[in-house]
Parts: C-alpha cells; sequence; structure tokens
C-alpha cells in the first residue's frame, strides 16, 4: 500500500533571498490516492516587452513590482489541479485509461474559463495556460496522465528509473534548437514570440520532415486534447510514485542527488527555481 511521504512547493530561491513576496506558478493537489502537479506558463512579457527572470536585487524588485501575482497561469495552474482531483473523486466508473483522458478533457475545459473572453495578441496578452500531470493510485496500478515537461517518475527501493511519463515538449525544443542554427532567431523580438504561440502551441497538424515539431499546454483550447497522454502502469516492483513540476529536474538527472532527495526531500527548499514535489512511498 502507499502513503503520501511528501507534497510541498517551493519558491524560486531568489524571492527569499531578497525577503519578497514570491510569484508562484505552480500548484499541487493531493487527496487520499489522488494526486496532480501543475505549473503555470509564465508570461516572460509584460506590456509586450520582454522582462527576464530575475538574477540579481534589483531585477527581482522590478519583477514582483509589476509582475502580476496572483498571475493567469497560477490561477490556470490551480483550476486544473482542482478540477482535475475533483473530476477523479466524484467519478462513479472504475478508473482508466480512456475516463482518465475525459477527465483531462473537462479539466481543459474549466481552464477554456478564464480564457474565452480575452483578447490574444500573443504578445501583450497571451492564453493562460499550464502543463500538468496527475493520478490515481488503485491497489497496485496507477493510472496517470501527462501534458507537457511535469512529470512522474516510478523508482525501485535503489531508486532505479522503472518509468517516466512523456515530455512531448522535447519534440518542439530539438526543432526550435535547429531552427535557431538555420534562421535568425531573437526572442526578444514580439514576431518569433508570436510565432511560437500561435504556430507551434496547439498546433498538432504542424510538422517537419513529417514529424509532429509543435508542443501542448492545458489552454482550454481543443487542439490541447491531442497532447494528452495516459498510462496504465503496474507498481509491482515500484517504491516509489514521484510526480514534480520541472524545477526538480536536475534531481531526477543523478542517482546519488535523487537518492538524497527522496530520502531527504525537505533539501528541496535550498536550491534551484520553483519546483513541486510530490511523494507516495509503498
Amino acid at each position: 500500500m502507499f502513503k503520501l511521504k511528501f507534497a510541498h512547493m517551493y519558491d524560486n530561491n531568489i524571492f527569499k533571498e531578497y525577503n519578497l513576496e514570491p510569484v508562484a506558478e505552480d500548484y499541487f493537489l493531493v487527496k487520499d490516492n489522488i494526486f496532480c502537479v501543475a505549473d503555470g506558463v509564465t508570461r516572460d512579457s509584460i506590456n509586450g516587452e520582454v522582462i527576464p527572470y530575475p538574477k540579481n536585487k534589483e531585477e527581482v524588485e522590478y519583477w514582483v513590482r509589476v509582475y502580476p501575482n496572483p498571475s493567469g497561469a497560477y490561477e490556470a495552474a490551480k483550476i486544473c489541479a482542482d478540477s482535475f482531483v475533483k473530476y477523479v473523486s466524484e467519478c462513479s466508473d472504475e478508473i482508466n485509461e480512456d475516463n482518465m483522458k475525459e477527465i483531462v478533457k473537462k479539466t481543459n475545459q474549466d481552464i477554456w474559463e478564464i480564457n474565452k473572453d480575452r483578447k490574444i495578441d500573443y504578445v501583450k496578452d497571451d492564453l493562460f495556460c499550464c502543463v500538468a500531470v496527475g493520478g490515481k493510485i488503485v491497489d497496485n496500478t496507477l493510472y496517470c496522465f501527462s501534458i507537457g515537461d511535469c512529470h512522474i517518475t516510478l523508482l525501485d527501493g535503489n531508486f532505479n528509473t522503472k518509468f517516466t511519463t512523456i515530455n512531448n515538449h522535447k519534440q518542439f525544443e530539438d526543432y526550435l534548437y535547429m531552427y535557431c542554427k538555420e534562421n535568425e532567431f531573437d526572442w526578444s523580438n514580439p514576431k518569433y514570440r508570436v510565432m511560437v504561440r500561435r504556430d507551434y502551441r496547439n498546433k498538432p497538424d504542424v510538422k517537419y520532415n513529417d514529424k509532429e515539431v509543435s508542443f501542448g499546454v492545458l489552454s482550454g483550447e481543443k487542439e490541447a486534447e491531442h497532447y494528452i497522454d495516459t498510462y496504465k502502469v503496474d507498481l509491482t516492483d515500484v517504491k516509489y510514485i514521484c510526480a514534480y513540476s520541472d524545477g526538480c529536474e536536475p534531481f531526477f538527472e543523478n542517482k546519488e542527488k535523487l537518492k538524497e532527495i527522496i530520502q531527504n526531500p525537505e533539501r528541496l527548499q535550498n536550491e534551484g527555481k520553483e519546483r513541486t514535489l510530490v511523494i507516495y512511498e509503498r
């Protein structure tokens, strides 16, 4: 039987360093054997101007002063986790991959409520959206979903990875890397931000050399459904179920560091950008 071992969201350390109220855009919710971790997609521009993520006191003070708090990205993440856990809890049928996907579709529709009346120009005003993972543990099986670069990773007792969810943003990141080598690309130029958000986000028909190169987020758009992956995973040899936002990725790339984090997850508070980690232990 799996029991919740740890569940926490830590802010980017730069806010704590200067004793400022954080601009948080991760959100998670756990209810017994049901969980969801969502990461709101940060706006990198204010009034159409690119605002780099802060690296020093002057920049972080400016960021806190001008960036919406709570932000639309946080609201999208909160709707995602709250709705997913609610719908799974209320599901009268036995959970399976099919109704798991239907639940995430309904969750996506709920996010549309904060976007449907907004005028979107992809620069000054963009869709509020998030990436996420979530699931339900049923006896010795995990039913779960993923979209984007949040992750669910299952570990055995020796901290070996038994399973991890797909990062369907990787295909776009690889394509963009190639594009940048062959073309001018300047993120501070609004036309490139429009290109990425309008032409590649939630655009499943966009291909290069017959391969998909787009990426998906939960924005309320119906096209987002294409990027929802669902899974049924046997937990027979699994000791730990970990759900996390991309801020935790570095800890899962090194086995020794991963072991330290699983054994003492409070260590997360001392390093890294915004990060959320949920751990169930057998």
